[in-house]
């Protein structure tokens, strides 16, 4: 692909079979929803890193989280082990 940008920069050459499938690919407006669908896997991955890392010092605290998914509230609420353990937090 980069190899046929240097022969034709625009990407609007009438004939060129590259052009119309660079055109499809990589066009801004080929694909709208892909941009919201992208956002909301990098949103999931960040939440998921946050609840991994959390999990992870919660095990080498000796505690057992009940769960991955919700870790990074449960270390910050949890005032006690079993708090960590059973998954039940106080209030807010």
């Amino acid at each position: 692909m980069i190899k046929h940008q240097e022969r034709h920069p625009t990407l609007n050459i009438p004939g060129c079979f590259g052009c119309r499938i660079a055109f499809i690919s990589f066009g801004a407006d080929a694909m709208p929803t892909r941009r919201a669908y992208c956002a909301e896997t990098e949103a999931k991955d960040r939440l998921l890193h946050k609840d991994l890392d959390a999990y992870k010092r919660l095990r080498n605290d000796g505690t057992q989280p009940k769960k991955i998914d919700g870790s990074a509230e449960v270390e910050k609420r949890a005032d006690e082990k079993w708090q960590v353990e059973s998954g039940i937090l106080p209030n807010a």
